[in-house]
């Protein structure tokens, strides 16, 4: 009996000792930590596959630099090659333009030497220049006339020039008396050579495309009445690097 009331007491003592009530709070303790880190696991997930993606995104955006920097990088030096062949290719035009200029002036000068019938009664149109001026429109011209040197009188008459071209999209042609040369100022009376020079403006929106150069010798004094024209490009005439006036075609008439 004595070992029975041992026994209970030590169960007593052991309940005592052993608090199932805490053993509730450190269950509940653990069952709280769980759930929260599995609430916090999607959360997680999130966070790390949106990590993930910032930097694939950012990995991306580099490369996409780099392509873009190279293309950059190449277009300016194929840029940088077209500007070159243009600028060479415009020197060279000019080139060209300034000898063919030349070979037509020398055509021009031994032709009125070996047919002396291509000109105006011995009258040949020797040079015709046209500068730019620094006033936009504002231009100045140079006609020289000369006589064949087997010609011993006086050459007298007229010279007359007419530019043809466009004004507002429409063909025009300006006889430049009505662009502020005077009459006076293009007649001619020489024995070897005479320079007539004068200057004119062009209306606005008039495009020049050639400069038609007549001559005409008045009868009398052993003189016989007779005519002769040159066209010219005006923009060859224009050139800075020509210094002198080609003629595109001869029209004579006696």
């Amino acid at each position: 009996m004595q070992n029975w009331k041992h026994r209970w007491h030590g169960l007593k003592q052991f309940e005592r000792q052993f608090n199932p009530r805490g053993l509730v709070l450190v269950a509940i303790l653990l069952v709280a930590v769980a759930a929260g880190y599995l609430l916090s696991w999607p959360q997680r997930l999130t966070l790390q596959q949106q990590q993930e993606n910032a930097e694939v995104a950012e990995r991306l955006q580099k490369e996409r630099i780099r392509v873009l920097t190279e293309s950059h990088a190449a277009l300016e030096i194929e840029l940088e090659t077209e500007r070159r062949s243009q600028a060479d290719t415009v020197a060279m035009m000019a080139q060209l333009r300034q000898q063919l200029a030349q070979a037509e002036t020398e055509l021009t000068f031994y032709r009125n030497i070996m047919a002396p019938e291509q000109n105006a009664d011995g009258v040949v149109i020797h040079e015709v220049a046209v500068e730019n001026s620094h006033s936009p429109g504002h231009f100045r011209y140079k006609l020289v006339l000369t006589q064949q040197k087997k010609r011993k009188r006086f050459a007298k008459g007229q010279a007359s020039m007419l530019l043809t071209g466009s004004q507002d999209g429409s063909p025009t042609t300006l006889n430049l008396e009505r662009l502020g040369v005077e009459r006076s100022q293009l007649k001619f009376s020489f024995r070897y050579f005479q320079e007539l020079e004068g200057s004119f403006d062009l209306p606005e929106h008039f495009v020049p495309e050639r400069l038609t150069v007549k001559v005409k010798t008045a009868a009398g004094g052993g003189q016989k009445a007779a005519s002769t024209e040159q066209v010219y490009e005006f923009a060859v005439l224009t050139q800075p690097a020509s210094d002198e006036g080609s003629p595109t075609s001869v029209t004579d008439k006696t």
